[in-house]
């Protein structure tokens, strides 16, 4: 999995480095993540949460970013 840096501010602020793990059946559309949070009370209350917008950059090899690039990173 590729790392990605979430950040989000509102109520409850996250800024961390995570790793992307799978693409998951429940994420529909584009811009979407589920955070996993861990097993438990504590961990379910935490993800419930996250409800605020926010921002995820996912963390490339140079060559695989330029490769992704539409003008081929030029």
């Amino acid at each position: 999995g590729a790392p990605v840096w979430v950040e989000k501010d509102g109520k409850n602020p996250l800024r961390q480095l995570m790793i992307a793990q799978d693409t998951g059946s429940a994420i529909k559309g584009a811009q979407r993540a589920d955070i996993f949070f861990g097993t438990g009370d504590g961990a379910g209350q935490q993800a419930g949460r996250l409800r605020d917008p926010g921002r995820m950059v996912v963390l490339l090899p140079i060559q695989r970013a330029f490769s992704l690039a539409p003008d081929g990173g030029l």
